[in-house]
């Protein structure tokens, strides 16, 4: 039998992480904690899923949406600094 589990790593800022359990939690994802960073506020994260489940796949989507949105809103005022203009 062909073993479809997939690894992947996130690192999650603390800003986000309540959002990115829930989703873990939600759809059962084996995860575990494999590091921490106080000074700069994330953990990192390995959540195990299913290739070939969409549910799983969805969740994975799910979790790169909300970091993917987190960066952007974070370091969106960075880029245009209201002083600047």
């Amino acid at each position: 039998m062909e073993d479809r589990n997939t690894y992947k790593r996130f690192n999650v800022p603390f800003d986000v992480l309540t959002d990115v359990v829930k989703i873990i939690i939600d759809n059962e994802l084996k995860n575990e904690i494999t590091g921490a960073n106080e000074n700069k506020s994330f953990i990192e994260v390995k959540v195990e899923y299913q290739n070939g489940l969409g549910l799983h796949l969805k969740a994975i989507n799910n979790i790169e949406s909300v970091l993917a949105d987190y960066n952007h809103y974070r370091f969106e005022e960075e880029e245009t600094d209201w002083r600047n203009n």
